[in-house]
């Protein structure tokens, strides 16, 4: 899978997360740790330029991931990757992930160094930014 797919797959999950507030699995936060993995390689600026890979992800997931926010309303992926991309989550949400997060690095699931929780949420909160910048008005055709 090449990094572009790799990154909007993770980052269209952890916007799934955001809307919802809830945890599918135990160590789901891998998400989040490799999305700022991705930002801080050479990739990214190729990565978030790609937003034919974008709409591909957004288009599967639109069939066959139908998820609802926790309002009950249908995620829009297109929306999400397309510059309302939302993957730092807040109260209950974050907490559960901080958790979570926490658990991986007990176990020892991360490989090479780890950022601590609060650093990963701002370097996640720089990955949705650069994302979202990244959408240029042309992107936002209507569906």
């Amino acid at each position: 899978m090449s990094v572009a797919r790799t990154f909007w797959e993770k980052a269209t999950a952890a916007h799934v997360y955001c809307a919802q507030g809830r945890i599918r699995s135990e160590h789901y936060a891998r998400h989040w740790h490799d999305l700022a993995a991705i930002m801080r390689s050479t990739h990214f600026g190729a990565v978030i330029g790609d937003r034919t890979v974008a709409r591909a992800v957004a288009e599967h997931k639109s069939y066959f991931f139908c998820e609802k926010d926790a309002g009950g309303e249908v995620i829009d992926y297109f929306r999400a990757v397309e510059g309302a991309l939302q993957i730092v989550p807040t109260g209950a949400a974050r907490e559960s992930l901080a958790s979570d997060y926490a658990s991986m690095l007990e176990d020892e699931v991360m490989v090479g160094n780890a950022l601590p929780f609060d650093q990963l949420m701002q370097a996640c909160a720089e990955v949705a930014a650069r994302s979202n910048m990244g959408a240029k008005p042309s992107d936002l055709k209507p569906r």
